[in-house]
């Protein structure tokens, strides 16, 4: 059961990937996992239930992405790495539809939320090793500035987006990491 749960799961990462979240619907889910739609919602029964679902894979992607690349030694292979991060845009794509579902549905804002305050507790973590005096506020602006470069780099789809976000994160980064108060 754990594999089709796996594999629903996964079609749904792809169909909100693909369609968004208006156009993530069961029937959609359930051909793309090559289920009936009502064997899809034996595992989920409503929509909101396969999307809280989806989101919980997505999260959890997104925080051991956070993990891997905050495991890196230097502000310059940190920032290259969530620059590498932030135009990978299948991933923006799943988060933006996300979003957008966190706006109409609260389960979905509670994980929005969860995903939030892991990002930025790891970034707190990160930063603090690099500057002492970095604060939360920090861990939040680097949030904020990496969300912000991935839809802009998804948006306007310039060729040279990486390298664009890369030097913009290492500036924050350096600023941080330099600064003697709060």
């Amino acid at each position: 059961m754990q594999d089709r749960r796996h594999d629903i799961i996964q079609a749904g990462i792809a169909t909100l990937r693909e369609h968004g979240y208006s156009g993530f619907t069961q029937p959609k889910v359930a051909s793309r996992a090559g289920l009936r739609q009502s064997h899809l919602t034996y595992y989920y029964p409503t929509r909101v239930d396969l999307l809280v679902a989806v989101g919980r894979a997505a999260i959890e992607g997104q925080l051991a992405a956070v993990d891997a690349v905050l495991t890196q030694a230097s502000l310059e292979t940190v920032a290259a790495a969530i620059a590498k991060v932030a135009v990978r845009h299948e991933t923006t794509r799943v988060i933006m539809a996300l979003a957008q579902a966190a706006d109409q549905e609260p389960p979905l804002r509670a994980l929005f939320l969860e995903l939030a305050d892991g990002i930025v507790s790891r970034a707190h973590f990160f930063l603090k090793a690099h500057n002492p005096a970095a604060t939360e506020a920090d861990a939040r602006l680097l949030h904020a500035l990496s969300v912000g470069l991935a839809v802009v780099d998804l948006a306007t789809g310039r060729e040279d987006g990486e390298s664009r976000a890369e030097s913009i994160l290492y500036s924050a980064l350096s600023t941080i990491s330099q600064r003697s108060g709060p």
